[in-house]
C-alpha cells in the first residue's frame, strides 16, 4: 500500500469523480483511476461504486475514509516535526472560511503571510452550513484550522483562539416600527424575519432568543439579506461590524443586554495543528500562543 494510493482514494472521496480528483492531485486520469483500482485489490474491497453521476463510496469505502486520513496526518506531521527542527516553516493549511468578516483585516493578512512565508499555502473552503460545517470539518479531518463564532467563546471538543468580540444587532429598514430603537423578544414575535441558513452561527441565535418570529425567507449571503431588509423585507439579526458597511439600513441592540458575539479561529483539540496552521493562527489571533 502506497500513499500516493491514499492520496487518490481521498481525493476520489473529496471531489467525487476520477476526473475532478485527477485535476486537485496534478495527475492525469488515468493515474488516480488506476491507484485506485490497485488499492482496492490490495485491500481485497471495492471502495466505490462507479455511477454515471460519479463515485459513490461503498461501505468499505466509508470505513476507509478515516484510517486513510490518519495515513496522510502521520506522513505530514513526520514531515513537519523535521521542518520545525530546522526552523522551516511550509506546507500547506486547509481552513473553514466565513464570508463578509469585518473585524479584522483578512486579505491583508493573508498577503503579509504569503510575504513573510511563501512556502505556506491557504486551501479555504467555505460551507453552505456555516459554523455548524467549519465544526464538522474540524471533527472529521477534512479542515485543520477553521473560523467559528457564536454567542459563547468556547465549544466543545475544539481549541479555538479570539480573533473578536462584538454584538449581533437587528438591521432593518429606516422606516420600519423597530428602526432604531431597542428591542427584545416580545418585538419580534409576529415580525416578518430574514433568516440564514440552517448551521449559521446567527441562525442558531435567531432559533435560541426569538422562536416566534415569523421566518419568512432564508438566505447564504449576507449583503444580499441587507438589501432585502432595506427594502422592507423584513428584519435580520447581523453582526454589528457588518450592519455598519452600508446606510441603507437602521441597526439595532437588544434591550437590556446586548447579543455577544464572539469570532475565533479553532482546531480539534485532540489534533496538534501544523507548524504552517500555528503560523496562521497567530496571524488570525494576532497572539504568540502556540
Amino acid at each position: 500500500m502506497e500513499i500516493r494510493q491514499i492520496e487518490c482514494f481521498l481525493a476520489c472521496e473529496q471531489e467525487g469523480s476520477f476526473t475532478a480528483a485527477a485535476r486537485t492531485l496534478n495527475l492525469v486520469q488515468s493515474a488516480v483511476s488506476t491507484s485506485v483500482a490497485k488499492l482496492e485489490r490490495e485491500l481485497g474491497a471495492r471502495l466505490f461504486d462507479r455511477t454515471p453521476h460519479g463515485l459513490r463510496l461503498t461501505d468499505a469505502g466509508r470505513e476507509a475514509v478515516a484510517p486513510a486520513r490518519i495515513m496522510l496526518r502521520a506522513r505530514h506531521d513526520i514531515a513537519d516535526g523535521i521542518d520545525r527542527a530546522r526552523g522551516h516553516v511550509r506546507g500547506e493549511v486547509v481552513i473553514g472560511n466565513f464570508m463578509n468578516i469585518h473585524t479584522l483585516d483578512y486579505a491583508n493578512i493573508i498577503s503579509e503571510l504569503r510575504v513573510r512565508y511563501p512556502e505556506v499555502t491557504l486551501q479555504m473552503r467555505q460551507n453552505i452550513s456555516g459554523v455548524r460545517g467549519n465544526i464538522a470539518g474540524l471533527r472529521d479531518g477534512s479542515l485543520e484550522i477553521a473560523l467559528v463564532a457564536g454567542m459563547t467563546e468556547e465549544i466543545e471538543g475544539l481549541t479555538m483562539y479570539p480573533i473578536s468580540s462584538e454584538t449581533i444587532v437587528l438591521g432593518t429598514a429606516p422606516g420600519h416600527p423597530l428602526a432604531g430603537r431597542p428591542f427584545d423578544a416580545a418585538d419580534l414575535a409576529g415580525t416578518r424575519f430574514i433568516d440564514f441558513a440552517p448551521g449559521w452561527g446567527i441562525r442558531g441565535v435567531a432559533d435560541a432568543l426569538f422562536p416566534e418570529r415569523d421566518s419568512v425567507i432564508e438566505v447564504a449571503d449576507q449583503v444580499f439579506a441587507m438589501e432585502l431588509a432595506a427594502k422592507d423585507f423584513g428584519v435580520l439579526l447581523i453582526p454589528r461590524s457588518t450592519a455598519a458597511t452600508t446606510d441603507s439600513i437602521v441597526w439595532s441592540e437588544r434591550a437590556g443586554t446586548p447579543i455577544p458575539w464572539h469570532l475565533a479561529v479553532a482546531h480539534d483539540a485532540n489534533r496538534t495543528p501544523s507548524n504552517a496552521a500555528r503560523i496562521v493562527i497567530r496571524a488570525l489571533c494576532r497572539c504568540d500562543r502556540e
